[in-house]
């Protein structure tokens, strides 16, 4: 076998091909280094505790041997389920709101997704975390609720946008569908992002969400929602993905008028998608069999509704950064959100 080929790559790996060992070790270390305490800003102090939220907030297993926080509400007769995904500056405390606004005006199931580090969560915030998070809370409905794939819309915003698409474009590759996709405020990828705010410094981080990649494969119906006068993610990076997207059935709307931050959550985003459903007869489907008895009892019988022991804080406190560190963190969103 010719050197580094094959076997030779499986022995230099220790029996793991050489790419996929590549793989995992810069998974690893995107996961670990310092770019994520300025990518994911979690409102601080927390602005829910673990006993918030009576019978809404459920607790789900992360794969890794911890528990996270979401928040789940029932709508009798839905035919839908939302999945929604927040910013970077934002935690379940501060979504619950516009959680219960899209269960009532959309006349859906939702479920909000919490991030490692974020509210009572533990961990700290990465892509992988955020992915792991976001894959759990999809099971959870598919596989305890029994909700089917193409009953559930997964909707994203600003850094959820990553997790949002990365989610749609696996379950696409699998001959899978969502009901939808839909995402408000989305960028090409953090590294895109970076370059274009802050030039070649951004050339010392690795890439992250890379929706421009993964939207290629989303073939479920798309809605991109993004504010013309956005100054963090210019409204360029929502018309790329719009290109791009693999979706026959997509449309893209911007709102004139509206940065990263102003959006009214009726007149910008309820209302845009409300329409974008009936178009694509979303809002026709039978409702699903699910009741809030049903939600309680299958919450009950697995105990989501018990919280885990959370006894140390997370993290340390922040250390002051250097020039580069500094400028990273305002690229990457140390800004509310």
């Amino acid at each position: 076998v010719p050197c580094g080929q094959g076997r030779g790559e499986e022995a230099l790996a220790g029996g793991v091909p050489l790419e996929r060992h590549r793989g995992e070790m810069a998974s690893w270390v995107k996961d670990h280094d310092f770019v994520n305490e300025f990518l994911f800003a979690a409102p601080t102090p927390a602005t829910y505790i673990e006993r918030s939220f009576p019978g809404d907030l459920l607790w789900l297993d992360d794969g890794e041997g911890s528990k996270f926080p979401n928040i789940f509400l029932c709508k009798e007769g839905a035919c839908c389920c939302l999945v929604y995904l927040h910013g970077n500056a934002e935690d379940l405390g501060l979504s619950h709101d516009l959680l219960k606004a899209f269960r009532d005006f959309l006349n859906v199931h939702v479920m909000g997704v919490e991030y490692p580090g974020y509210g009572p969560a533990p961990g700290n915030a990465c892509e992988g975390g955020v992915n792991r998070h976001t894959r759990a809370a999809f099971n959870f409905l598919t596989q305890k609720l029994r909700i089917p794939p193409q009953r559930i819309i997964v909707f994203g915003r600003s850094i959820g946008t990553g997790p949002a698409t990365n989610l749609v474009s696996i379950l696409n590759r699998s001959n899978k569908h969502a009901a939808a996709l839909v995402l408000q405020s989305p960028y090409r990828s953090i590294k895109t992002l970076a370059k274009e705010l802050v030039g070649a410094v951004a050339n010392i981080i690795m890439d992250r969400f890379d929706n421009e990649a993964d939207i290629v494969h989303c073939i479920s119906p798309t809605l991109i929602i993004h504010g013309r006068q956005d100054e963090l993610i210019p409204v360029l990076h929502a018309s790329v993905l719009y290109e791009r997207c693999g979706a026959e059935a997509k449309c893209l709307e911007i709102i004139e008028g509206v940065d990263h931050n102003a959006f009214h959550a009726l007149d910008h985003i309820i209302r845009p998608l409300s329409t974008f459903l009936q178009k694509i007869g979303a809002d026709r489907l039978p409702p699903l069999a699910i009741t809030s008895h049903y939600v309680m009892q299958v919450l009950d019988q697995n105990e989501f509704l018990v919280p885990p022991e959370i006894p140390e804080e997370r993290g340390e406190g922040p250390t002051q950064p250097g020039f580069v560190v500094r400028a990273l963190g305002t690229l990457l969103g140390r800004t509310a959100e």
